[in-house]
Parts: structure tokens; sequence; C-alpha cells
């Protein structure tokens, strides 16, 4: 009985409880109204018999022509009861299939498109009847939202290998080359060896950018935990600025410490200052501050080259990218370095921007909360 129960779906659940309902009220119905009829009966023959006396023979064939009608009623009622249960039985079992049937149908179709999302397609989707039971509507709508979220990941990762790929494929077809043009010379030439070589390890060192860039945006898609440590803004930012290759122009910086990771902020820093460095171009000017509102610590950097275009000013943040114009392949960059900044910052729940530089050019900032003012005092033992 138990397995024949599994084995049913939500409609015929549904049916036979329904079913199992209305029996059980006409059951109950019926036998209250037999058990009336029953004391009625009793009632009627008690009062015959005190009113013709125990002893007397027309009394007891008076009270049985009393009670024919009493038991004609009781046949008619058991009956009609009979034919009312079987009827209303028959209905509540048909309604119940019914409902259950219409219940059932955005299951099914979720479950159909279950499916078709296990056999690797991503692109079909439940679309929720807005006259559907409330609950199974909500149901529908949030595996359609994971659906969406899923096809999205799915087709960033893709993008995100196909970027990679070609990205990793460019350095290495120059290194065929050149082995390639050393290798069908006859005479070699000690000059053009060294070429081949400056040229491999140029082609190399990109290489290496490019992988440490994928393995530190791999470290921060896991979720690596940070080693938060109380950071002095001042010392941090000028330590930071100093360590730089370029002459980068230091602003006013607020007196104050706020908790983080250095490292990982560091690395941010240092691809803010170094993709400003590439796009402000020789002899261009690069600047770093950093200000304070409402407890949050504001840090920015400035470039005098090309800028961002408004509308590109969300994309350039996304992985791989490059605008068609100064921002390309051949100023150094892997198109990673933003991104990562941007993976790190949102680790440290904060948020980063892209905006006009004062100095003409882009500004980079990012925001960071828990930021404590300290009395401006000759330190000792900063960070």
């Amino acid at each position: 009985m138990r397995s024949a129960w599994r084995r049913l779906g939500l409609r015929g659940r549904l049916a036979f409880s329904i079913g199992a309902i209305v029996l059980a009220i006409c059951t109950v119905l019926f036998v209250a109204v037999r058990h009336e009829m029953n004391d009625l009966s009793t009632v009627i023959m008690r009062e015959e018999a005190e009113e013709g006396g125990s002893s007397s023979g027309g009394a007891v064939e008076s009270s049985g022509e009393h009670l024919a009608p009493i038991e004609d009623a009781q046949d008619d009622m058991e009956r009609t009861f009979l034919i009312a249960t079987v009827l209303t039985l028959g209905a509540a079992l048909l309604l119940g299939y019914v409902v259950a049937a219409k219940t059932a149908a955005p299951l099914r179709r979720l479950a159909r498109t279950a499916a078709a999302v296990d056999a690797g397609d991503l692109t079909p989707r439940t679309d929720a009847d807005p006259a559907a039971v409330a609950e199974v509507r909500v149901l529908a709508e949030a595996f359609d939202h994971m659906l969406d979220r899923l096809d999205e990941a799915f087709s960033r990762q893709r993008r995100f290998v196909s970027d990679a790929s070609h990205e990793l494929r460019t350095p290495l077809t120059a290194i065929r080359g050149q082995l390639e043009v050393l290798g069908r010379g006859e005479h070699i030439d000690p000059d053009e060896v060294r070429h081949v070589e400056r040229t491999v390890l140029t082609e190399m060192a990109r290489i290496e950018r490019l992988v440490d860039d994928l393995l530190a945006l791999a470290r921060l898609d896991e979720g690596v935990p940070l080693e938060r440590e109380e950071i002095s803004v001042d010392s941090f930012l000028r330590h930071l600025a100093e360590a730089d290759p370029g002459e980068i122009a230091v602003a006013e910086l607020p007196a104050g410490t706020f908790e983080g990771d250095p490292d990982r902020l560091a690395q941010a820093i240092r691809n803010l200052l170094g993709n400003a460095r590439r796009h402000s171009g020789p002899g261009g000017s690069v600047a770093i501050g950093a200000g304070t509102e409402r407890g949050s610590l504001t840090i920015w950097v400035d470039d005098d080259g090309p800028g961002i275009p408004a509308t590109e000013r969300e994309e350039v943040f996304g992985r791989f990218y490059r605008s068609e114009d100064a921002r390309d392949r051949h100023s150094g960059g892997s198109g990673l370095g933003l991104a990562i900044a941007r993976a790190i910052v949102e680790s440290h729940g904060g948020r980063i921007w892209a905006t006009e530089s004062p100095l003409g050019g882009a500004r980079v900032a990012f925001e960071l909360p828990g930021f404590q003012v300290r009395d401006r005092q000759p330190a000792t033992g900063d960070r």
C-alpha cells in the first residue's frame, strides 16, 4: 500500500485525499442521521407503549403501524445517502484531479526545464504563469533567475578562457616566429641572436605577468580569507608611491588608520599606478591621494592621459577589456589590472569607479569602510 502511494503523482494523491475526506464526511453524516432516526423510533415506541398499556395487543399493532413510515424513511434516507455519496465522491475525485493537474502543470514544466538544463542546454525557461499558485510562481521565478545567473556565469567563463587563450597565444606566436627565423639562417649572426633573445625574454615576461594575474584572479574568485591588520593611510600610500618606478605626486593624505589586507591593497594600488603610468605616456603626470567622508576612506589615482570615455567607465573593470584607442595591448597591459583591483576592493567591502581627473585624464578611485581618525603627531613605528 505504501509503495503504491509513493508511485502516485501529485494529481493522484490530491484526488484520493479529497475523495477520502468527502467519504469520511458522508459516513459521519450518515451515521449521525441514522442514529437520530433510531432515537426517534425508540421515542415513538415508548410513547405508544405508555398510551396503550403494556398488555394491549392493539397497542402493539398500532405501534407497528406508526413505525412503518419511519422505517420507510430510513430506507429512503439510506438510498439517498448512498446515491449522494457516490455522486459527491465522483465529483470530488474529478475536481481534485483537475485542481491537482492545474497546480502540477508549472512543476512539470519546471521538471522539463531542469532535464533540459541537465542535458547541457541553459536556454530553456519555465516562464511562470502569472495566474499560477503564488508559491509555485515564486519557485519558478527563482529557478529562472538562477538559470539566468548560471548562463551569465558560463558565458563569462567561456569569454574569459577565450581571452586568456588569445592573450597567451600572441606572445607564444611571437616567440615561435623569432625562433623559426633564427633556425632557418645558415650563418647565425650574434647580433641577431641577441635580438631574438631580447624579444623572447620580453614575450616571456608578458606571459609571466599574465599568468600571475590569472592566478591572482583565481585566488580572489575562490574567496581566500583576507589577512587584515591596521594600516596607517599616509605611510602606506607614501611607501607605495616612493617604491613605484615612475614619478608619483602625492597629495595631502588624511591622518588615520583602517583595517585591511596590506598585500592585497598594495597590489590593487600598484595596478592603478601602473595603469595610470602607461596611459599618461612618457613625461606624463600621475598623482595619488586620499580623502575621508562619514567614516569611509577614498583612495584615488589620477593621470593626464587620454582619459576614459563615459560610456566605458564601468566596462574598463571587466576582464581583458580594452578600449579602441590608447588603452590597448601595445601599452603593455594584460587587461586584468583593473579587474584585479576591483576584486580586491570588493573583497574588502568597498567599491571602485572611474571618472574624470583634474589633471585632464582619468581618475580611478575606490572607497573602503572603517576609517578611524588619528591626531596628526610625529609618527613612530607607522606601517
